[in-house]
């Protein structure tokens, strides 16, 4: 029986693509840059799904990361531009920006007092707790799993070690009485499964083929968690 939920935050509770793009918008007319299109978002995701790839791995740090995304997309995008000074107009947009996943507080009303509710998030600890504040998600959480704070990543078994073991300083929970709601089949997936974990991948852009996904379940809307728990 599950008794706690570990959720992931961006692309999964908030729309973290839907804040980047609004944060190019934004800051391309800011620096007076080129106009935004759509493709240059793309490029954006690549390049920073790499990114972090390497830093699940243990390649890259994320110091490292925020030093060098922004240049590395700059030089995709043939613009030239200081990427550490939109680094830091990009972190300072993504403080303040809360934009939900449909559905997301739904769920979040069905679930609370029913399991044990916690965030399980590679990022900065304030940037991820300001953004849940702004979507009025905070409140639902009594243990926020932040990778800043923790000094570990998903998916690596520090982070998912060190979440049991605060689930446990309060009560006796088993590994497979936690589940893992996540949109990374890397990170949060995997990860999570290797220390024990339920596992539930959510897959709101439906682009990936639900066999393939080495999670006990999966699913396309956030609502359909309901018909799990």
């Amino acid at each position: 029986m599950i008794k706690a939920i570990l959720f992931d935050i961006d692309n999964t509770l908030l729309d973290f693509d839907a804040c980047v793009r609004e944060a190019m918008k934004s800051g391309f007319q800011k620096f007076g840059l080129r106009s935004y299109e759509d493709h240059m978002f793309e490029t954006f995701e690549k390049i920073n799904c790499e990114m972090w790839r390497e830093i699940e791995k243990g390649n890259l740090t994320f110091e490292e990361l925020l030093q060098t995304r922004w240049n590395r997309v700059f030089a995709a995008l043939d613009i030239t531009f200081d990427g550490c000074i939109f680094e830091d107009f990009f972190g300072e947009f993504l403080f303040d920006c809360a934009i939900p996943v449909e559905g997301a507080a739904e769920i979040l009303e069905y679930l609370e007092g029913r399991y044990i509710l916690c965030v399980a998030s590679n990022g900065p600890y304030a940037q991820q707790l300001n953004r849940l504040r702004n979507a009025n998600m905070l409140s639902c959480f009594s243990k926020f799993f932040i990778s800043e704070k923790i000094g570990a990543s998903k998916p690596s078994e520090d982070f998912f070690s060190h979440c049991i073991n605060e689930l446990n300083k309060e009560n006796k929970i088993l590994p497979c009485e936690i589940m893992m709601i996540g949109d990374s089949v890397t990170s949060d997936i995997i990860g999570a499964a290797e220390c024990g974990f339920k596992t539930c991948f959510f897959d709101k852009n439906t682009n990936k083929k639900a066999d393939r996904i080495p999670a006990d379940h999966s699913i396309n809307r956030l609502k359909d968690i309901c018909k799990i728990l």
